[in-house]
């Protein structure tokens, strides 16, 4: 994290969130575009046989697209996955992403993070982007017994808490 000098610095100049999506693939195009493959904001909740004894569940296995562009200065940031009680359910392995951005940098920061997790509840889930830096930013989607069209604009995650 940026410690209270670098808060202050007038030459720190916040990234914007480019794009936040959960998919199955991400590379790049002959013109070095980016291509995100197979972009969902569902998750199938299985129901096995009752006699099975299984319960219900679904596996998540994508990746966290993250991209934030402009900006100017060093930024790290704490990725999360919570429930809408603002539980947090699985966190970066790797602690914190952190990025440079600006002249003699990149003009953009991307992270693919491959996530893996087993729900046994439907329902509405988001990953919080948080940094000291910058707003925080939440990647909403939906654990459901049926997949179809996404009911995650419905749902409003708690606010963080005040730092």
């Amino acid at each position: 994290m940026a410690d209270a000098q670098e808060m202050n610095d007038p030459l720190i100049l916040p990234p914007r969130l480019w794009f936040g999506v959960l998919c199955h693939g991400i590379g790049k195009d002959a013109m070095s575009r980016i291509n995100l493959q197979g972009v969902f904001n569902q998750v199938a909740l299985l129901t096995p046989a009752e006699r099975s004894g299984v319960a219900p569940n679904a596996f998540l296995n994508g990746l966290l697209a993250v991209g934030f562009s402009g900006g100017l200065g060093h930024f790290t940031i704490d990725i999360d996955l919570r429930d809408m009680d603002d539980n947090i359910l699985w966190g970066r392995p790797e602690g914190p992403w952190a990025f440079n951005l600006g002249p003699g940098e990149k003009g953009a920061a991307v992270l693919a993070q491959q996530v893996q997790y087993w729900f046994t509840q439907q329902g509405q889930y988001y990953f919080l982007l948080r940094s000291p830096d910058l707003e925080d930013h939440r990647i909403l989607f939906e654990v459901a017994e049926k997949i179809g069209p996404p009911r995650v604009q419905d749902a409003q995650p708690p606010e963080p808490p005040k730092r």
